[in-house]
């Protein structure tokens, strides 16, 4: 019997989140989408992948501009993607991130297959829908958010990673990547195509310990890593480099660089301004 598809309620969570500040109503959305709003409060709880789509095409009918999904990119890469992120960001170099991305990311949505296909000169990261056509708002979401964090774990601009990518029809993100220098083609499936050296680069994130600990966490406890991890990971940050305080906030998820001082001193007792001047 086959594995039921699923996204977590988390990720769910986070479109319910970004259409209550486009102006919809989430009341009605869940409603449409025959999701019960209880589900969503339970980090445990699992959507089915045909209640997720509704809930996106819900969205659309209730007017949400065309670019809904390309504006989402920050709450589901901070929110939904949390704890993923920072296992991404703390891998050593490109090819271990993508490779945690390919085996993690079914803990949160399971209907995307992805994989990576090298060549001579080129590296190509696939993701295809495992049954049906995932909504184009969806995919906006993916295409900007890993364009955007892989370049930014490089320490790079998205076109000195980023070749070309492959779009759905319906997709807007074209317009952002073309802003960015990447080319774009149409293609059955949402396809990225970055420099193959890139995989052997350095991410400017890189932290052994850090990274050891969160694959444990994800093997153990699936896909809500704790916060305190990531506030490991802002210690190391903030002594590995001169990133401004609010770039390390934005990193690790937190909306308002306040809140992020204010974890920060909760759990070390000194602010991370302070902890930079004088590491303990």
């Amino acid at each position: 019997m086959s594995h039921p598809l699923f996204a977590s309620s988390a990720f769910t969570r986070t479109i319910v989140s970004h259409a209550r500040q486009s102006g919809l109503c989430p009341q009605t959305l869940l409603a449409r989408a025959a999701i019960c709003p209880s589900r969503l409060a339970d980090q445990s709880q699992t959507i089915a992948a045909e209640a997720v789509e509704r809930l996106w095409h819900a969205c659309e009918l209730a007017g949400a501009k065309r670019t809904f999904g390309c504006e989402l990119v920050s709450g589901m890469t901070t929110d939904s993607l949390q704890g993923l992120n920072i296992l991404l960001d703390s891998a050593v170099n490109l090819r271990a991130s993508l490779d945690c991305l390919i085996r993690c990311l079914p803990r949160v949505i399971n209907y995307v297959v992805v994989d990576l296909q090298e060549s001579a000169d080129f590296a190509r990261l696939n993701l295809r829908p495992l049954r049906g056509p995932i909504h184009h708002f969806a995919q906006d979401a993916a295409t900007i958010a890993l364009v955007r964090n892989i370049a930014a774990r490089l320490g790079k601009e998205p076109a000195q990673v980023f070749s070309r990518v492959a779009l759905g029809p319906a997709q807007a993100a074209g317009a952002w990547l073309r802003e960015a220098g990447i080319a774009i083609e149409q293609g059955s499936h949402l396809c990225l195509t970055l420099h193959r050296a890139s995989l052997d680069a350095v991410l400017i994130g890189a932290n052994p310990f850090v990274h050891q600990s969160m694959l444990r966490h994800w093997h153990a406890a699936g896909a809500e890593p704790p916060r305190h991890d990531s506030l490991t990971l802002a210690r190391h940050w903030l002594t590995a480099g001169d990133q401004p305080i609010e770039r390390i906030a934005e990193r690790l998820g937190y909306r308002q660089p306040s809140n992020f001082i204010r974890a920060f001193r909760k759990q070390f007792g000194i602010t991370p301004k302070q902890f930079r001047l004088h590491p303990v």
